[in-house]
């Protein structure tokens, strides 16, 4: 039963849910504008940048330049989009009236799009193993702190997992669309105004068992500020594929306070295409978040999961000045970044 206080409380909700969606389609009508340099795409393993250490009073304020964003097609054709300022306004003022009735995580959460109904558990084929032994991924980026406490996903057909997938490039993905693969920055970027070429996707990988085969990539999108920068307050980005893996996809949201949180992934000190993965609890500040959960290069794009499997932020680095490693914090502008990219693409 509703008190009065309860029913107020929850007719304010909705009565902000209409801001809430208007700002989740924003990016939709923001300029994409083709450049006349060709794309400049460089092989190899995906490269750690250092982490971000700035302060958080610089680091928490709003500018449209945190909206505009870079896309790249496999062949080299390259997108600049940029939000234009009467929407950067629409969103300022919206955001300051959602985060003062403290609405933000319960708003900016996307559901996920279940690929297995019920999420039951699929059984793996008989004699399965993982096989291999090969290593990949950024050696730079390896951060285990103390004993090693990650576990083996040993079914990744089940939920979360199945959502989770190998970037050739040598990172980690996670599904939070049909086609759509959140993951870092500099996973599909090196942060210099280059591409990485090698982002077809295997989703659910374990050793050498594809459930779902690999898929191609058809665009990669990040942010200006990580491409042509290497700030890493904006190390995140985007493999849009050609097909739809399973048409599955996972939820995702702004953070939603500290607490247990897991960063699951294919680590490259790890048999080649194992997944694993470690919970623990975090801290953050208002672009990262702060953990001591075992990560190697690899994992670089990992989703940061809450206790329900929301991904909550995106990990990026090893081992930061503080001894933790750490990730980009899903924000709101994080979180309608995103959920333009999916429109968009």
């Amino acid at each position: 039963m509703y008190t009065k206080g309860k029913k107020m409380k929850a007719l304010n909700k909705l009565a902000m849910a209409p801001i809430a969606i208007g700002l989740c389609t924003s990016m939709a009508f923001a300029g994409e504008v083709e450049l006349a340099e060709r794309a400049i795409f460089v092989e190899g393993v995906s490269i750690n940048t250092a982490p971000y250490e700035g302060s958080e009073e610089s680091a928490s304020k709003l500018s449209s330049t945190d909206f505009s964003y870079m896309s790249v097609t496999p062949d080299g054709k390259q997108f600049k989009t940029d939000i234009s300022k009467k929407d950067f306004e629409i969103f300022e003022r919206a955001i300051k009236q959602l985060e003062s009735r403290g609405l933000t995580s319960e708003l900016f959460t996307s559901l996920s799009g279940n690929a297995i109904p019920g999420n039951e558990v699929l059984a793996l084929p008989v004699g399965h193993e993982t096989v291999g032994s090969e290593i990949f991924g950024d050696m730079n980026s390896q951060s285990v702190n103390g004993p090693d406490g990650r576990t083996q996903i040993t079914n990744t057909v089940r939920n979360p997992y199945y959502f989770i997938g190998r970037i050739d490039v040598g990172c980690t993905g996670t599904l939070v669309g049909p086609r759509h693969v959140l993951t870092a920055g500099h996973c599909v970027s090196a942060g210099n105004s280059t591409w990485y070429d090698n982002l077809d996707f295997t989703v659910a990988q374990d050793g050498g068992y594809e459930p779902w085969g690999s898929e191609q990539w058809a665009t990669a999108i990040t942010t200006t500020a990580w491409f042509e920068n290497r700030d890493g307050r904006k190390d995140y980005g985007m493999v849009v594929l050609r097909e739809a893996p399973h048409g599955g996809w996972s939820g995702y949201g702004t953070y939603n306070g500290d607490g247990t949180y897991s960063v699951t992934g294919y680590p490259g000190d790890k048999p080649r295409g194992s997944m694993w993965g470690m919970s623990g609890s975090t801290t953050s500040d208002s672009d990262d978040i702060f953990y001591t959960l075992d990560t190697a290069g690899g994992q670089s794009g990992s989703g940061v999961l809450d206790t329900s499997d929301v991904i909550r932020g995106v990990h990026t680095n090893g081992v930061n000045s503080a001894g933790n490693n750490q990730g980009t914090r899903i924000t709101p502008v994080v979180f309608n970044t995103i959920t333009g990219w999916i429109d968009q693409y």
